[in-house]
């Protein structure tokens, strides 16, 4: 049997079952319900969102009751770490997740039947980390968004509090004008800070969430600058250039990394062309030669 065939059929049947099972679940008061769930549960989804939703709902209890208290709250720093990306909490993760690998494994079952079994592990081993894979990239795009932001966002907070003003003031003058996952970051520390957080706490807590060496860096080096009593302004100021130093660093290396990724690009792609280019036009070169032996 085609297995092309086969996934098509099987898609066929997974979305036909997530609309059979939301028509008989359905109790007619949806809209109603709606208007008193969380914020991040009115938040329609659709597509392969909506699907993963449906059938993980089916499997959210046994979910997190083999996931546990601990593994949830690790969870919960990953995805804190990740920015929440799509706004998405713990009990959404937990339910998308059963249902990818709920989906994994009817594709499985289904490819079994057919007698294509390496496909079916390979289909359940991709819906079984999708989730997690996910989250893994969202958190360092942001990492890399957040290393990429801080230099910028230092030298304009340098100058906003060599102009006079206090830390915190000049922290949320800054904030007002800046974008990105390095504000959201600041601008949640000010409020933490406001509810009577002291600035190490806060930091400390900055730190924790972001997991970027830069902002690690900035933090410690905040702290230790205002232990020994050392003027804020020159402080930022000394902090600024070596964000921007090691950022250049990093930058260096990466790109050193790549160069040997290049190369091995041009010989499994470039040169394997090339040796045939140049065997065709010898061998079209000496066809009457090659006739005679022939």
């Amino acid at each position: 049997m085609n297995p092309l065939l086969v996934g098509a059929g099987a898609a066929v049947l997974v979305v036909s079952s997530a609309i059979g099972i939301r028509l008989v679940t359905s109790t007619g008061l949806e809209a109603v319900e709606q208007q008193y769930r969380a914020e991040e549960e009115k938040k329609k989804r659709g597509g392969f969102a909506a699907l993963l939703d449906a059938f993980g709902a089916l499997f959210m209890r046994p979910a997190v009751q083999l996931y546990g208290a601990k593994r949830l709250r690790k969870l919960d720093q990953a995805i804190r770490r990740a920015g929440r990306p799509d706004g998405v909490t713990v009990t959404i993760f937990v339910r998308r997740q059963a249902g990818a690998v709920a989906l994994g494994f009817l594709l499985l079952l289904l490819f079994s039947l057919s007698g294509q079994i390496l496909f079916g592990l390979i289909f359940f081993a991709m819906f079984a980390l999708w989730m997690r894979v996910w989250l893994v990239s969202a958190a360092q795009t942001r990492q890399r968004r957040l290393d990429r932001e801080l230099p910028d966002f230092l030298d304009v907070l340098g100058v906003t509090v060599m102009a006079g003003l206090g830390f915190r003031q000049a922290l949320e003058r800054v904030c007002d004008f800046h974008e990105g996952a390095l504000a959201e970051e600041m601008r949640r520390s000010l409020r933490e800070m406001g509810l009577g957080m002291s600035r190490r706490q806060t930091f400390e807590g900055l730190r924790e969430r972001t997991s970027s060496p830069a902002v690690g860096s900035f933090v410690t080096a905040l702290l230790q600058a205002e232990e020994l009593g050392v003027p804020l302004a020159d402080a930022i100021d000394s902090i600024a250039r070596d964000t921007r130093r090691e950022h250049a660093e990093r930058v260096r290396q990466k790109a050193a990394r790549a160069a040997p990724m290049v190369s091995l690009v041009m010989i499994f792609t470039v040169l394997p062309g090339a040796i045939l280019l140049i065997g065709a036009s010898i061998v079209v070169a000496n066809l009457d030669v090659l006739g005679d032996f022939l």
